[in-house]
């Protein structure tokens, strides 16, 4: 069963509008010849623009600093700073820090739900180990990356309070994705007789979610070794009940 697409990013247009032309070499003077052998290194020493990578490259830094700083402490001059562009390349891209903040949402969120939560039960029999397995992995060395500083949905979502109402309807939109995706990965193990008939699956999905969200939300120093093995302990109980 295929997953549905995302309907915010389907809706919108991912248009990468390419960098504009690059400058003209002066020449001083000297003769018709110089001028075409200064040209000519020009073109030789310069390094081609690629637009594409410098976009996801300054996506990828605004994606860290939102998600560790939160929206309004999110910093421009330290996504700068991290990716080595200018103000210029970064507004060509986002004209605006608003701009910037919906590419994320729209872009990288729906990205992290893939990668961490449903890419790994794509085409799983049986899902409950895997999903066990994502909450053994939230604590030691195997632990996401991206789950450094918590969900960055979960953190996001956790200031939706200071944001205006499109940036709340984006990032619930983020939410119904990855509740529509884990219901469909639900399904497919009823249909193979490794989850219970009797279950929603909507429902269910909604519940793991708000689940993972309310322990991925707590400080760092209170997502210990002993919180983790309390968590996953009963959470394995919970998924152990949806066995036929």
């Amino acid at each position: 069963m295929s997953k549905p697409p995302f309907s915010i990013t389907a809706a919108l247009a991912r248009i990468s509008q390419p960098d504009g032309p690059l400058d003209a070499d002066a020449n001083a003077g000297g003769d018709g010849n110089a001028v075409v052998d200064q040209s000519q290194t020009a073109l030789t020493t310069r390094q081609p623009r690629n637009p594409k990578a410098t976009r996801r490259l300054i996506l990828d830094a605004a994606f860290y600093e939102i998600r560790m700083a939160g929206f309004a402490g999110a910093s421009i001059n330290q996504i700068l700073e991290r990716t080595g562009t200018t103000k210029g390349a970064l507004y060509h891209h986002f004209p605006g820090k608003a701009k910037l903040v919906h590419a994320v949402i729209e872009e990288c969120l729906p990205q992290y739900i893939n990668d961490v939560w449903l890419g790994p039960l794509d085409g799983v029999d049986d899902v409950l180990p895997v999903l066990m397995g994502q909450v053994d992995c939230l604590s030691g060395a195997n632990a996401p990356e991206l789950l450094d500083g918590g969900c960055p949905l979960a953190r996001l979502a956790s200031g939706a309070a200071e944001l205006d109402e499109s940036l709340r309807k984006r990032i619930d939109g983020v939410y119904r994705y990855w509740r529509r995706g884990l219901a469909s990965h639900l399904g497919r193990g009823q249909f193979n007789k490794t989850i219970r008939t009797d279950i929603e699956s909507s429902s269910v999905a909604e519940f793991i979610i708000a689940t993972l969200h309310g322990f991925l939300t707590r400080p760092p120093s209170m997502r210990n070794s002993e919180t983790h093995e309390a968590f996953a302990r009963e959470y394995a109980r919970y998924l152990n009940g949806l066995r036929p």
